[in-house]
């Protein structure tokens, strides 16, 4: 054997090693993908949809207890809204296909505990007519469903984290085996192998840090390689899950209990990235005129119908009047955000007012409808008569896209908002102040 074919072998031996290691290595990558891809169209929807599911049940029983209270068609409307949000919810369980028992069983338990609902609460006729009996055991098949969804959540988080460990196991092992190989072809001075190992390298370091990050919760540090290969792809992937769970986070943190719609940070977030990504922006800050007195004297619960309803009505004509990135949060107490075009508020605010004036009103007892007031004491402590809520929408524009800091539209809408509320009746004002560019500091 000459040296030419020893060099020959003895590089042949390298390339079947390295390209043993490559299967390995691409195995690996691919079983990553699978792992990251099944959390992400999974166990991410799952959890959301299951909690949210057990809310919505916590919901229902809230509004079967105040049906059976105030015994008003209000409340039972607003029931069925939830009967409707339940099925959609179940139906998205369904078609997720999960291959867990407790998310089948949860599906099936799930309609089950519908046809319960269609039978005992179908109509305001057959929810009267329930006994104590009846109620009491509809309570226990409702809280039935409700801890199964709590254990579907918790069994799918569970699922999630030893799936996410395990990608990092499988990045580690690979790693760990790629490393070898480029240093037995750093050892033959084979240049192009020692490239191609510190190309994977660095490649799985990446996919490493990626997943040890999604697993600690920092997801803004996750980035993605801009590469179009399955390092690339598994990359992607992590970043597209690691946004998805960050958001679910976010929304589950600041929504609020009453509306389920979001504040807080998402508020502030949805406008900075609408201002950073260059689109134009319109805030409308919208405020319950005359609220207080109506929670004074019909308490607390009813108050919060008008909330609810409230919100139903902004998310509606928003949903109807709006666009996709438009967006619709609940800043506190009466106070509700819309974010969304300067070319589409008039319409939203136009729309918004006229279905509240319209719907709001029923929501007092007959004999102050008619009278288009309710007697109530000011901070002052003397009885005044108040007229029936209205709302006042405060608008603040970035016409020309010259603003960047987020606050500076927040602000001047809530500064306008006390003009809108000095008005009588529902109102909407715009901001006409010229824009100066030292508020973006």
């Amino acid at each position: 054997m000459n040296i030419a074919k020893k060099i020959m072998l003895g590089y042949g031996a390298l390339l079947l090693v390295v390209f043993m290691h490559l299967i390995y290595s691409l195995s690996s990558l691919e079983e990553m993908n699978r792992i990251n891809a099944s959390i992400t169209k999974m166990n991410a929807p799952t959890i959301e949809r299951a909690e949210r599911l057990a809310e919505n049940l916590l919901g229902q029983d809230l509004y079967m207890r105040k049906l059976g209270i105030l015994k008003d068609s209000a409340s039972f409307k607003l029931l069925e809204l939830k009967i409707t949000e339940f099925d959609q919810l179940i139906e998205q369980i369904r078609s997720i296909n999960s291959p867990l028992d407790s998310v089948k069983e949860l599906a099936e338990n799930g309609a089950a505990f519908r046809e319960k609902i269609a039978a005992s609460y179908g109509s305001m006729k057959s929810a009267f007519a329930l006994s104590k009996e009846q109620k009491k055991e509809f309570e226990k098949s409702l809280q039935e469903v409700v801890d199964l969804s709590s254990r579907v959540a918790v069994q799918v988080r569970l699922d999630q984290n030893v799936k996410t460990d395990l990608s990092t196991n499988i990045g580690r092992r690979a790693y760990r085996e790629l490393l070898v190989v480029g240093f037995g072809s750093v050892l033959l001075a084979v240049g192009i192998t020692l490239l191609f190992a510190r190309y994977i390298s660095r490649s799985v370091k990446h996919l490493k840090l990626s997943t040890r990050l999604v697993s600690e919760s920092k997801f803004e540090e996750v980035q993605s390689l801009q590469t179009n290969d399955e390092f690339g792809e598994v990359s992607r992937s992590i970043a597209e899950m690691a946004k998805k769970i960050e958001r679910l986070e976010k929304i589950h943190i600041t929504c609020n209990p009453l509306s389920l719609l979001p504040g807080g940070l998402a508020i502030d977030d949805n406008i900075g990235n609408r201002l950073a990504s260059g689109l134009l922006t319109a805030v409308c800050i919208l405020d319950l005129d005359n609220f207080k007195v109506f929670n004074d004297k019909y308490g607390y619960a009813r108050g919060n119908d008008v909330i609810q309803a409230t919100a139903a009505i902004i998310t509606a004509v928003v949903k109807e009047k709006g666009a996709g990135e438009d967006f619709v949060g609940h800043i506190g107490g009466d106070d509700f955000i819309v974010v969304t075009d300067p070319k589409r508020y008039e319409d939203i605010c136009k729309t918004i007012i006229k279905r509240f004036d319209e719907q709001i009103p029923l929501l007092y007892d007959s004999a102050d409808r008619l009278q288009g007031a309710i007697v109530g004491k000011n901070r002052q402590g003397v009885e005044v008569v108040f007229p029936l809520m209205t709302i006042s929408i405060a608008v603040a524009t970035d016409q020309e896209g010259s603003i960047s800091n987020p606050q500076v539209l927040s602000r001047r809408a809530a500064e306008l908002k006390e003009y809108a509320k000095s008005m009588s009746g529902s109102v909407y004002v715009v901001d006409q102040r010229q824009y100066k560019a030292e508020e973006n500091t």
